[in-house]
């Protein structure tokens, strides 16, 4: 039987009692619960340090024409009273609604760091694959269905060149800038993933990369494919085992690492300047990222700004999983981050952050922030 969206959403919430709101952004792939600030769970524990966050970024009004619920007015109110100096911004200037997908009953979080690797501004042998930059005919698109960017052909839109292509030199034409060089297409998808890199020079210099767009094809997650082969279970394929892999069976055109990575079929483009000190890196919002407080999520449905409230079961201190319960800010994007209930925590630099991003793989609840008169 097929049921109408206001229908579906009538059913999901039936039972909850007159507390219940009605749902609202309903027929855009998620509906929103309005709740009061009482109904979420043991609300942050710290939220000044979120409202730090925010206040550094409030300035910009967000981009929001496909969340009507959005009010700029009030979001200007409130954050006047942030640089002005209030401390409970979040309870008296902003409404809570739970974020529920059509497709799934919660949310799924996801880590990411910001890893270092080793690379050159020249290529050599040690250093022979290239990171690109967005190419000069790269322009984002809804016009194709099932991509989201293309390139200008004849007069038309047509899709960019995949993975595959880009491999076997489809770029070339394109005057797309060569940024750096690293050691092989292994540390390329780290990087891609992860959405930027701190790429460490011979010379001890940092080159930083930050994400700049990608070439629309579907992103496809490799690690999956793994897991469903036998190779490994969902627990146990972790990114450091993902790369390993990848390189001990062959990253050269033809060998099964290679071949893999030809199976996502999205590629990442980057920006790329060399380290001003910054403890932090950018976000694709322009924002310096803050672990554990800054996320990525799909921008072409929150705009960059927006906070909202987590409440899961996530490995994010240790190995055993316990509450995380905070306000975070979306400030970043990624090629994997596709959906209303996704989320991808910044963790922050180096190994141990990558250890413990690397972990999350979990469902929990997912709470949108609105700004109210």
């Amino acid at each position: 039987m097929i049921f109408s969206r206001a229908i579906a959403c009538a059913l999901l919430f039936a039972g909850f009692g007159a507390s219940a709101a009605p749902c609202v952004a309903e027929g855009r792939g998620y509906a929103l619960e309005k709740l009061s600030w009482s109904d979420l769970p043991d609300y942050d524990e710290k939220p000044g340090e979120a409202l730090a966050v925010w206040r550094k970024s409030c300035g910009r009004l967000p981009l929001a024409p496909n969340l009507p619920e959005f009010n700029a007015t009030a979001w200007k109110k409130a954050c006047s009273a942030a640089q002005a100096g209030a401390t409970d911004v979040f309870r008296r200037h902003f409404q809570p609604f739970r974020v529920v997908p059509d497709a799934a009953p919660d949310s799924f979080f996801t880590g990411y760091y910001q890893p270092e690797i080793p690379g050159s501004l020249t290529p050599t042998r040690a250093f022979p694959t290239p990171v690109y930059g967005r190419p000069p005919d790269l322009v984002t698109t809804t016009q194709l269905p099932g991509l989201t960017a293309a390139r200008r052909g004849k007069g038309a839109l047509e899709p960019y060149p995949d993975r595959a292509e880009i491999e076997d030199g489809a770029l070339e034409p394109s005057g797309a800038r060569k940024l750096v060089y690293l050691r092989d297409r292994a540390d390329l998808f780290l990087a891609q993933v992860q959405g930027s890199a701190r790429v460490r020079l011979p010379d001890g210099r940092i080159y930083r990369l930050g994400f700049a767009g990608r070439n629309g094809q579907p992103y496809t997650a490799i690690a999956r494919i793994l897991v469903q082969r036998g190779v490994s279970t969902p627990a146990e394929m972790t990114m450091p085992r993902l790369i390993a892999w990848l390189r001990s069976h062959g990253l050269e055109k033809g060998e099964e690492g290679d071949d893999l990575l030809r199976q996502n079929r999205s590629f990442v483009f980057f920006e790329g300047h060399f380290d001003k000190g910054a403890a932090q890196p950018e976000g694709a919002s322009g924002a310096a990222l803050t672990p554990l407080r800054s996320i990525a999520v799909d921008k072409a449905l929150w705009p960059y700004g927006l906070p909202f409230y987590i409440d899961a079961a996530l490995p994010w201190r240790s190995d055993a999983p316990e509450p995380f319960r905070r306000v975070t800010i979306a400030q970043d994007t990624g090629s994997a981050i596709v959906g209303p209930g996704r989320a991808d925590i910044y963790f922050g630099l180096g190994d141990s952050a990558g250890l413990r991003a690397g972990a999350l793989r979990h469902h929990g609840q997912f709470y949108l922030l609105l700004p109210k008169e």
